[in-house]
């Protein structure tokens, strides 16, 4: 007799079916979409453009030493006693100046500071050119999280498909083994082990369904709009396995000077140099100019004056320590020389252990769509000989779960997939995309 009558097939069709009949009034993000939300309203990304910024102030700053210090004084003072005493003969004391102000403005221009302030202008340029680069290093994490959480909510959402077409393939027979039962060509048996394995994937279900409204939650959180944001997704899993994304490939001695991490250890050792020059010309000869106008009125007599001035600063003994201090800047500049050489070999490595994990992912979903065309044939079979009545109803149980497995493991190897590709991508300093 025959008990099941039923398209298998709807189980994949139904898994990758578009989604979009179960988003109410949701709005529907693609992957970029999602990615320019996060990019325009994630806090990170905020306080990482707001660094930046600050480092565009403090080069701003450095530039200004380039021009003359501008200063004013004033001052007024009353004293108990006479400032100038003088005793005549020891017949009578005379006293002078127990009050007076003076005032006076003066502008020196730099000529020569040992180089300081353009190392000092330089150096302030390197950071900002390193917070411009990490700033985009807090952007490409922030793409590869984005789109982390984006293909884990679409292969949750995929995964649920599968499972809603499990549990009607389920109802179905549940219905047709009720009326073998009913027929007595049937055992209750049969029909209490159907219903124990829907149940089961009621359960999933329950689980799926809180993991989909947390991975939206944080997803949601992500783009900053807050986690009660009420959005869905514009994906699909697709049925076939894409093709592998060989024209990615980037040798890593050609993709290392574009990395944002390889540009920060440069900028490193670049920064190192400057300081140590910076240190060098703390104990170099110091010259500037200037000129003021001055006023005072002491000795009840107002009187005010111009004049120019040259200063001349040469640190002697301070070569004793400053010795020393220039020996411990260019210990840093070789540190930093040593970790841009050895650092930059690790980032070649990480690159080809991400390849790897892209190579690796790709055949594994290759593998997983094999399992799906053997679990479903293997299903076929399995209905055919029950319903000749030369297998029992566990062994078609058992057969839908792994035709079950099967589907849920090539959804979950796509998503690693898409994951490992982008992770790739911004390994070797370019842009992931759909």
């Amino acid at each position: 007799m025959k008990f099941l009558k039923i398209a298998i097939s709807a189980l994949l069709l139904t898994a990758f079916a578009a989604h979009g009949s179960d988003t109410g009034t949701d709005s529907l993000l693609t992957l970029n979409q999602c990615i320019e939300l996060s990019l325009a309203n994630n806090v990170a990304v905020r306080n990482s453009a707001n660094n930046t910024a600050a480092a565009v102030e403090l080069s701003k700053e450095a530039f200004t030493k380039y021009f003359p210090e501008i200063s004013a004084s004033g001052a007024m003072f009353w004293t108990h006693n006479d400032v100038l005493q003088y005793n005549l003969l020891d017949i009578i004391e005379l006293g002078l100046i127990d009050k007076g102000k003076m005032a006076g403005i003066q502008a020196m221009q730099p000529v020569f500071m040992g180089g300081q302030i353009v190392n000092g202008n330089k150096l302030a340029h390197v950071g900002e050119e390193v917070a411009r680069l990490r700033q985009q290093q807090s952007n490409d994490e922030l793409r590869l999280n984005t789109e982390t959480l984006y293909w884990k909510l679409a292969t949750l959402k995929a995964t649920r498909h599968a499972l809603e077409a499990a549990i009607a393939t389920l109802d179905t027979l549940d219905n047709q083994v009720q009326v073998a039962v009913d027929a007595g060509v049937a055992m209750r048996n049969d029909l209490l082990k159907v219903q124990l394995r829907r149940n089961t994937y009621r359960t999933e279900m329950v689980d799926l369904d809180n993991g989909i409204k947390l991975v939206k939650m944080l997803l949601g959180q992500y783009m900053g709009q807050g986690t009660g944001f009420e959005f869905d997704i514009d994906v699909a899993v697709p049925e076939k396995v894409p093709e592998f994304p060989s024209q990615l490939y980037v040798p890593a001695e050609t993709a290392l000077p574009m990395t944002v991490d390889y540009r920060l250890l440069q900028k490193n050792v670049e920064a190192c140099k400057l300081e140590k020059r910076i240190e060098v010309g703390k104990h170099l000869p110091q010259v500037a100019v200037g000129a003021g106008w001055f006023y005072h009125d002491i000795l009840k007599q107002n009187h005010n004056f111009g004049a120019v001035m040259i200063a001349v600063n040469i640190p002697l003994s301070g070569w004793w320590g400053g010795s020393h201090a220039i020996k411990r800047k260019q210990l840093a500049v070789d540190n930093a020389q040593n970790e841009l050489t050895d650092l930059g070999e690790k980032l070649q490595i990480e690159m080809q252990d991400k390849w790897n994990n892209l190579t690796a992912a790709y055949r594994k979903m290759g593998i997983a769509m094999e399992g799906i065309g053997e679990s479903k044939e293997n299903l076929r079979l399995n209905r055919l000989y029950y319903e000749a009545g030369i297998s029992t109803i566990t062994d078609l149980l058992e057969a839908e779960a792994s035709n079950k497995e099967s589907l849920d493991s090539y959804i979950a190897a796509y998503g690693a997939f898409r994951v490992a590709r982008s992770a790739y991508l911004i390994s070797i300093g370019q842009t992931a995309s759909e």
